[in-house]
C-alpha cells in the first residue's frame, strides 16, 4: 500500500477475523466447562494451574483496552514519554508482592483477600474492603466495555450499543461457562493477540515513515523521558515514580481480580513466578506502546490528517484507515482482547467476593456443590447484564458523566492500601483504629478533591494510603495504652 494511503475502512475480512476471534474465546469457554465441577474450581481451577498461564493472566487483566489505546496517545502527545519512567519502578513492586504480600496470604490460606483483613483486624475492615472492590469492580467493567465500543464505533460507524452488546455477551459468555480456567487461558492468549497486533502496527507504520522517524522524533523531543522539580500541583517525574509504587502494590495486594490468581498456581513459588512473569511481560510491553505512541506521532506529521482524532481513539483510527483488510481486524481484536481479559478477571472475582465476604460470612454456611456452582454462575451472569447494562448508559450520557465516574472509582480504591498495610503490622491493629485511619484518609481525599489545583492527581494515593496507615497505627496505639499487655496476633 502506498504510504499514507488510506484504505476503505474497517471491511468484511476484517469484520471475519473479529467474529472468528469472538467465537474462539467462547469455544474455550465451552470446552473448560467440563472442568468446572463445583463453586471452588470456578473461582481458583483447584489450584493446578500453570504458573506461566497465571502469570500471562495477571499480565492481561492489568493491561485493559484503555491503556493499550492511551499509552500511544501519551507518547503520541505533548507527555512524551514521560510516564515511562513507571516500567522499571515495577520490579519494586514485584520485590515487594513476591517477598512480602503473596506468602502472607498463601500461609493465610484466604480465597478472598479481604478474608486476611478480619484474620488480622476486624470483620469491620473485611466487610468494608470487599465493599469498595465490587464498587470499583462493577465501574472497571462498564468502563472497560464501553471506551473501547465507543473507539470502534467512532472510527467504524457502528453503532455503538452493537458494539457493546457484541462484548458484553462473549465475554459474559466464556466466563460464566468456563469459570476462572476459562478466564486464565482466554487471558493468555489474548495478550499474546493485542501484543503482536501492537508490534504489526509498529512494523507497518515504521516502514512507511521510512529512515526519518529517528530524526524527526529527536526533533521534537520525542522520547523525553525525565521531568525534574518537585511543584506539587505539576506532573513530574518523581510524583510518578511514588503513584506507581503506591497504586502497583495496591492493585497486586488488595485487588480480589489479581490475588485470586494466586490462588490458583500450584504452590508459593509458583505463584511468585507468575507474578514475575506478569512484572516483567509488561515492562517491554508498555516500551512497544510508547514507541507506537511516537511512530504515530512520526507517521502523522509526514503525513497530516486533518480528521486525525486527538484523543485516546487514535490508534484505533490509524489502524482502520491506514492498515491493510484483515490487519485492521487483527488489531481491532487485540484492542478488544485487552479490555475482554480485564472485564473476565473482573466478573469472576466480584462474584468470588460476594460469595466469600458476604454470602458465607453473613450466614455463615456454605452451599452444597451443585447449588453453589449454580449460584455462583447466576451470579457471575448477574454481573455480565450489570456492566452491560452500565456500558449502555454511559454510551447515553455525556463525556463529564464518564470523568465523574473515574473520580468515583479512585474514591472506592481510597485507603485499601493502607488499611491492608495495617494488617501487616507485627502488633494487633485495634478495628476501631483501622476505620478511624480509613474514614481519616477520605476527609484528606476530600480536600484534595476540592484543592485538585493545588495538589496533583499523581499524589492522591501516595498521600492517602500513607494518612490511613499511620492514623490508624498511631490510634491503635494510642488505644493500647493503660491496658494489659496482650500477646500480638498469629502471623
Amino acid at each position: 500500500m502506498p504510504q499514507g494511503a488510506s484504505t476503505a475502512g474497517f471491511g468484511f475480512v476484517d469484520y471475519a477475523v473479529l467474529l472468528i476471534y469472538m467465537l474462539a474465546m467462547v469455544g474455550i469457554g465451552v470446552y473448560f466447562q467440563k472442568r468446572v465441577t463445583s463453586a471452588r474450581s470456578f473461582m481458583v481451577a483447584d489450584e493446578k494451574v500453570h504458573h506461566w498461564l497465571v502469570g500471562l493472566s495477571l499480565l492481561g487483566t492489568y493491561l485493559s483496552a484503555v491503556t493499550m489505546m492511551g499509552l500511544p496517545f501519551l507518547a503520541f502527545g505533548k507527555d512524551d514519554w514521560l510516564w515511562a519512567i513507571q516500567l522499571p519502578v515495577l520490579i519494586i513492586t514485584a520485590l515487594v508482592i513476591t517477598r512480602f504480600v503473596l506468602p502472607r496470604y498463601r500461609d493465610a490460606g484466604v480465597l478472598s483477600v479481604y478474608e486476611f483483613l478480619e484474620k488480622r483486624i476486624h470483620v469491620s475492615s473485611r466487610l468494608m474492603a470487599a465493599f469498595c472492590f465490587v464498587v470499583l469492580g462493577v465501574g472497571r467493567m462498564g468502563l472497560g466495555l464501553y471506551l473501547p465500543a465507543k473507539a470502534f464505533a467512532v472510527v467504524t460507524n457502528t453503532p455503538v450499543i452493537w458494539c457493546i452488546l457484541v462484548m458484553g455477551i462473549v465475554v459474559t459468555l466464556y466466563t460464566v461457562i468456563g469459570g476462572i480456567e476459562a478466564v486464565i487461558w482466554t487471558d493468555a492468549i489474548q495478550v499474546i493477540v493485542f501484543a503482536g497486533a501492537a508490534l504489526v502496527s509498529i512494523a507497518m507504520a515504521l516502514v512507511w515513515v521510512g529512515p526519518d522517524f529517528l530524526p524527526i522524533a529527536m526533533e521534537h523531543h520525542k522520547f523525553r523521558i525525565w521531568q525534574g522539580g518537585t511543584d506539587l500541583a505539576k506532573l513530574t517525574s518523581l510524583w510518578l515514580i511514588l503513584q506507581t509504587l503506591f497504586e502497583t502494590i495496591r492493585i497486586y495486594s488488595t485487588q480480589q481480580d489479581m490475588t485470586q490468581r494466586y490462588v490458583t498456581a500450584g504452590s508459593t513459588s509458583e505463584a511468585n513466578r507468575s507474578v514475575w512473569i506478569s512484572i516483567l511481560g509488561y515492562i517491554p510491553l508498555g516500551i512497544i506502546f510508547y514507541l507506537l505512541g511516537t511512530v504515530l506521532f512520526v507517521y502523522y506529521q509526514q503525513h497530516p490528517d486533518p480528521n486525525m482524532p486527538n484523543n485516546d481513539t487514535l490508534y484505533p483510527y490509524f489502524v482502520t484507515t491506514r492498515l491493510p483488510a484483515g490487519v485492521a481486524g487483527l488489531v481491532i481484536a487485540g484492542i478488544f482482547s485487552a479490555a475482554m481479559s480485564t472485564i473476565a478477571s473482573l466478573m469472576n472475582s466480584v462474584t468470588t467476593v460476594c460469595i466469600e465476604d458476604f454470602w458465607k460470612r453473613a450466614w455463615g454456611r456454605k452451599l452444597a456443590e451443585e447449588r453453589g456452582l449454580a449460584a455462583v454462575r447466576w451470579l457471575a451472569l448477574f454481573w455480565g447484564v450489570v456492566h452491560i447494562l452500565l456500558a449502555w448508559w454511559f454510551a447515553h450520557s455525556s463525556d463529564d458523566v464518564v470523568r465523574l465516574w473515574n473520580k468515583l472509582m479512585g474514591i472506592a480504591a481510597n485507603g485499601v492500601l493502607g488499611l491492608m498495610a495495617l494488617a501487616f503490622v507485627k502488633r494487633r491493629i485495634q478495628p476501631a483504629a483501622a476505620m478511624i485511619g480509613f474514614g481519616v484518609s477520605y476527609l484528606v481525599l476530600w480536600w484534595l478533591l476540592v484543592h485538585d489545583k493545588q495538589v496533583t492527581f499523581l499524589l492522591r494515593p501516595v498521600i492517602c494510603n500513607t494518612v490511613c496507615f499511620v492514623v490508624g497505627y498511631v490510634v491503635s496505639c494510642l488505644m493500647d495504652l493503660g491496658r494489659p499487655k496482650t500477646s500480638e496476633s498469629p502471623a
